[in-house]
């Protein structure tokens, strides 16, 4: 991953000692709640076989997730013999380094569950095990299913000498158009034939005249929130029209590509919807995606591209807009790439075995994991994936049936992520400093470009300059 763009070398075994450690984000609840007392049992030297400590981080997006995987938790120690130790941590929790002090402290689990981007740091060291160390204990129905997903994700790894290292759940496949389909009717416009935006001139076209002529106030609403602002719409606008070039990194992860022309490009396009064509609120500057949502629900806005995501907040808030038409999802454009954007994956994921502990029990223990993955694939599992975890969901054999929910069809939500889906190649790089790369860094610099306090062009270029002076590419 230097500059010579050799691949980074993957380290077989990870020799950690030291005593567990007090674990401030580890749960000792077993089946569902949360506790920060911890002893660290299941990855140090306590406990038996059937001890299974799992950190777990999908149950954090949403109330619908959080009853999918405790419940899925307490089925699966009903019917198995495991005792599953629970970690029910936050996206914070593995950003802002709690997992990794952890590990690094002598605690791992033997299974968590995470955001592919986010999981280089634990990649990197050696602490992951390569799929290809257990793919042929999976279910084979399973994979039968998934062999495209998995194919997919590898351009997630591309850094490391493995193709895969985690389990891809769900795909989060760009960021799709979501709008009100009523806003259109009142404006003299047409869900079926104005709706989703075939490229950046249609999109002006439309947000102006759902402003002009539509009950809501604005008519596309953008968003400047460190933490979106590099990673919703604007990235599916650059992968769609440069592919690698519009990606956080290239492909050999030698370069930063923020300063490319691209960039350079969709970023001015995207601020001037809001400076420039007044097409967005004055909270554009710090509007998260969750909030524009609501804005939605509300009728405030008539259009923004968010995350799939938001469907949770939906169907918690407003799920009779789903079921009826009223809030609907249409997919983003084909750009030059050939594509509709990036994507990311939930996946999970086996931990090697750290020293301390038996080979006998670390067997046993992860074989129990296994047990789990393998229900996270199952049918009946990968069915809730869109209802709970708002994203695709990896098995393709459960996709039909999934249309005949009406939260799903009637909002053209899964019919709007499986044409995403169709040609992707581009997915988020498992970089080690990702999240300095895609959010620490480039984030407040995108949101002064929002503010106007610098031009779009220079968030682009000072967001490269400080990722390559701070980060060892």
């Amino acid at each position: 991953m230097a500059s010579n763009h050799q691949r980074r070398e993957f380290i077989k075994a990870a020799a950690l000692g030291g005593v567990a450690a007090s674990a401030g984000c580890l749960s000792s609840v077993t089946g569902g709640g949360s506790d920060s007392s911890g002893s660290g049992g299941g990855g140090g030297g306590g406990g038996d076989g059937n001890t299974v400590e799992y950190w777990e981080y999908f149950h954090s997006q949403s109330q619908v997730a959080e009853k999918l995987m405790q419940s899925s938790v307490e089925e699966f120690q009903s019917s198995t013999d495991a005792q599953m130790k629970m970690n029910w941590a936050s996206w914070d929790d593995i950003n802002g380094g709690k997992w990794k002090n952890n590990i690094q402290n002598g605690n791992r689990p033997v299974i968590y569950d995470s955001t592919n981007s986010l999981d280089g740091q634990f990649i990197e060291p050696g602490w992951v095990k390569p799929v290809s160390e257990y793919k042929d204990r999976l279910s084979d129905d399973a994979l039968q299913n998934i062999e495209w997903a998995m194919q997919m994700a590898q351009s997630c790894y591309r850094g490391f000498d493995e193709n895969l290292y985690e389990i891809p759940i769900g795909l989060e496949v760009g960021s799709p158009f979501i709008a009100r389909a009523d806003h259109f009717e009142e404006a003299g416009l047409s869900i079926e034939e104005d709706f989703p935006p075939t490229d950046y001139e249609h999109l002006v076209e439309v947000a102006t005249q759902l402003q002009e002529n539509g009950p809501g106030d604005y008519g596309f609403q953008i968003y400047g929130a460190q933490g979106d602002v590099t990673d919703e719409a604007l990235v599916t606008w650059t992968a769609s029209e440069g592919g690698y070039e519009g990606m956080y990194l290239d492909e050999e992860w030698s370069d930063v590509k923020y300063d490319s022309d691209v960039w350079k490009t969709a970023t001015k396009q995207y601020v001037d919807l809001y400076r420039k064509h007044g097409l967005s609120s004055d909270k554009a500057p710090t509007a998260s995606n969750e909030g524009v949502a609501q804005m939605l629900i509300q009728g405030d806005v008539s259009m923004y591209q968010g995350s799939t995501k938001d469907l949770g907040l939906f169907r918690s808030r407003a799920e009779e807009m789903l079921k009826d038409g009223t809030i609907v999802f249409g997919p983003s454009w084909e750009g030059s790439a050939g594509n509709r954007g990036e994507f990311f994956t939930q996946c999970i994921a086996l931990m090697r075995k750290p020293d301390g502990v038996s080979e006998d029990v670390w067997s046993q223990r992860e074989e129990l994991a296994i047990q789990w993955i393998n229900k996270v694939l199952s049918k009946e599992f990968q069915s809730e994936v869109p209802r709970s975890l708002a994203t695709l969901p990896v098995r393709k054999d459960v996709w039909e049936s999934l249309h005949e929910d009406p939260a799903l069809s009637e909002s053209n939500y899964m019919s709007t992520l499986e044409t995403m889906a169709d040609g992707m190649e581009h997915g988020w790089s498992s970089h080690p400093k990702m999240n300095a790369i895609q959010y620490n860094i480039a984030g407040p610099l995108f949101q002064e470009a929002v503010r106007g306090q610098i031009s779009p062009e220079e968030a682009c270029t000072r967001a490269a300059e400080q990722i390559r002076d701070q980060i060892d590419l």
